[in-house]
């Protein structure tokens, strides 16, 4: 890379992370959502008398088997949200390392 694609990088990635940053949001938004359908699937699931296991063990297995799809949402949720954090923390860590080549690069022209 030379120095004029360092500058032009440079230029380029506060934008990407801000818009790493919006996904990162949009993504944490989802998973809370996901974790609210969840827990209204699990309440209307016990408030209607669905889950009528004789043990804990039992009602846990029915609430598992009757929230399968909202428990695969949240799977989802959470994955695209450790998805997000890593590209922001990787834009992140190439804007410091790019902030890090400009200062060697200074002390070379010194």
């Amino acid at each position: 890379m030379n120095k004029q694609e360092i500058v032009n990088r440079l230029l380029s990635l506060p934008a990407e992370i801000a818009t790493a940053e919006e996904v990162v949001l949009q993504a944490n938004a989802t998973l809370v959502s996901a974790k609210e359908l969840l827990q209204q699937k699990e309440d209307d699931l016990l408030l209607g008398n669905m889950i009528d296991g004789k043990n804990a063990e039992i009602r846990s297995a029915q609430m598992r088997l009757n929230t399968l799809n909202e428990r695969e949402g949240l799977t989802d949720a959470e994955m695209e949200l450790k998805n997000a954090v890593t590209r922001l923390g990787r834009s992140r860590d190439e804007f410091r390392a790019l902030q890090a080549v400009t200062s060697l690069l200074k002390e070379d022209v010194a």
